[in-house]
């Protein structure tokens, strides 16, 4: 598989992703598992791993910009900010144009690793306490 989540306790989620997408199939468990975490019926947060993800064909680009919109359709938005690690330029690329076609459910943050990734805050955000040491 290409994405594998981990709770790493919930209300973060980590979506490690490696190498790239095989098929439709493989995009299409990526997006099932995703519309999962929406079930619960509870916030959290996304960190996606794209540190090992490989050339992955821009096709998936527009197929996740689709997603993106018909998750935005939904009533109610659990997603409530995402953190994607990146260090790739092809990967970068994608995004841009992921977000240039339709803008994102949440908060995106970026990084290009986990040096300062707060979880703490991350947590509260989950909570509606976005970052309380500045409130």
């Amino acid at each position: 598989m290409w994405a594998d989540y981990a709770d790493l306790g919930f209300p973060i989620v980590q979506v490690q992703m490696k190498g790239t997408i095989k098929d439709d199939e493989d995009f299409k468990h990526f997006t099932d598992k995703w519309l999962e975490y929406y079930e619960k019926k509870q916030d959290f947060v996304f960190i996606f791993d794209t540190t090992e993800v490989g050339f992955v064909n821009m096709k998936y680009a527009f197929k996740m910009a689709n997603f993106v919109k018909e998750l935005k359709k939904r009533k109610v938005q659990y997603l409530k900010h995402s953190v994607i690690i990146a260090n790739n330029w092809w990967v970068k690329f994608l995004l841009k144009i992921i977000f240039f076609i339709q803008s994102p459910v949440c908060t995106i943050e970026y990084h290009s690793d986990f040096t300062n990734l707060d979880l703490e805050n991350l947590v509260n955000i989950t909570r509606g306490k976005l970052y309380p040491e500045l409130q």
